[in-house]
């Protein structure tokens, strides 16, 4: 039976979402030289000897081997020399980063409650966050090798939710709270920040406090867009904030349709072609998009079922563009948003249904994953079975 703590704590607590070869001419002149380079060669006594020419007719004989250069040059062995011109072939090892990279069907996860995801083409990582202890982990896709990429070792309670890269900065954004509650913080229960870390590196470059733009602002997920500035969705409040590529902090927007009636954003993604955002209100579920020109605000008008009622208090969990589509990750299915307006302004859902516990989806080349981060789980104290990310095999 659900205690009435349990459902307090579900509706504060559950989250988003090089030249090797020798040339032809450098091999006659390599030959030309060896053959001059004879002390022994009579030649320059050849013009002051009056003996018969029957006589001179070996030293003629030996001339020509110093003089005839072309000798030399019409040896085929001295083209063929290059077997060092072979070593050409270490320039073509470069090839290989461009060799087909292999996806696994399933990767099990060391984090633990791991809310969201995503994934870096560029080294071949999968990136998931932790509700236990704000941890991040980095998979390799290949291997499946799961290893601490950054733990958080600041006192307190802490929750890594949604993130993101930025591809050609080599930039990874993570949402983080800390949950002040334990400390007796009723009236400021969290704190929002945004971590940068270098991809390359692992280094944190910064940890950017949401405070200074709101004072109870909260984090539940980032968006990077083309220009290097990131978007920041607030959870606890109607508002979205961006910072800059140097760092600069604002409320970009705030409106009461990014407030939830239990759970208010809980994903963020920008369009491709950088005119929107489109933000996911958990529950009651909503997609809404906002114009980053003129900031307007709407919801965005869907047809089909936009909704997942069971388990109790399911709902619009994480989301990815998937090729000229949109899927939405519910905790117990997958609904695909086909944009009807180009603006994204209007839109059709169809849903699957999908093993319960779902809390992120993440795009990759070779499809898209399901993360079962389990935050139902989470706030309820029940029993979890192992994490994973797992191919989404589903059709609509």
């Amino acid at each position: 039976m659900l205690r009435p703590r349990h459902l307090a704590l579900l509706l504060a607590m559950l989250p988003a979402c090089g030249d090797a070869g020798t040339s032809v001419i450098d091999a006659a002149v390599d030959v030309t030289a060896t053959a001059d380079a004879r002390p022994d060669a009579p030649s320059q006594d050849v013009s002051s000897i009056d003996v018969p020419v029957a006589v001179d007719v070996p030293v003629a004989v030996d001339v020509p081997v110093a003089v005839d250069v072309p000798v030399a040059v019409d040896v085929p062995a001295a083209i063929d020399v290059p077997v060092a011109a072979d070593v050409p072939s270490v320039v073509d090892v470069p090839v290989i980063p461009d060799a087909p990279r292999t996806f696994m069907g399933t990767y099990p996860l060391a984090a633990r409650f791991p809310e969201g995801g995503t994934f870096d083409p560029g080294s071949h990582r999968f990136f998931v966050g932790s509700l236990a202890d704000g941890s991040v982990h980095q998979v390799d896709a290949t291997t499946g090798l799961d290893e601490v990429f950054y733990r958080e070792t600041a006192p307190g309670l802490w929750w890594t939710l949604g993130m993101d890269v930025d591809v050609a900065r080599r930039r990874l954004a993570v949402c983080s709270m800390e949950d002040r509650r334990a400390a007796g913080e009723s009236s400021h229960p969290y704190d929002g920040y945004v971590l940068i870390f270098d991809l390359d590196t692992r280094a944190r470059v910064a940890r950017i406090p949401l405070a200074p733009a709101f004072a109870t602002a909260t984090c539940t997920d980032v968006a990077f867009s083309a220009d290097g500035g990131l978007y920041v969705s607030d959870r606890e409040h109607p508002r979205i904030y961006r910072i800059e590529p140097g760092g600069a902090l604002s409320t970009f927007v705030t409106h009461d349709l990014l407030s939830g009636g239990a759970v208010g954003q809980n994903a963020l993604v920008v369009l491709p072609d950088q005119s929107a955002l489109l933000s996911l209100i958990y529950l009651p579920s909503r997609l809404v998009r906002v114009g980053l020109r003129d900031r307007a605000v709407a919801n965005v008008s869907l047809r089909g079922t936009f909704f997942d009622g069971l388990p109790l208090l399911s709902g619009a969990d994480g989301m990815t563009l998937s090729g000229s589509d949109l899927l939405v990750a519910f905790t117990s299915q997958v609904t695909r948003v086909t944009p009807t307006l180009a603006d994204w302004s209007a839109a059709s859902a169809a849903t699957v249904d999908v093993p319960a516990g779902m809390t992120d989806i993440v795009h990759t080349p070779a499809g898209d994953y399901l993360l079962n981060g389990q935050a139902v789980s989470f706030a309820f104290d029940r029993p979890t079975t192992p994490f994973q990310l797992v191919r989404f095999l589903g059709t609509f």
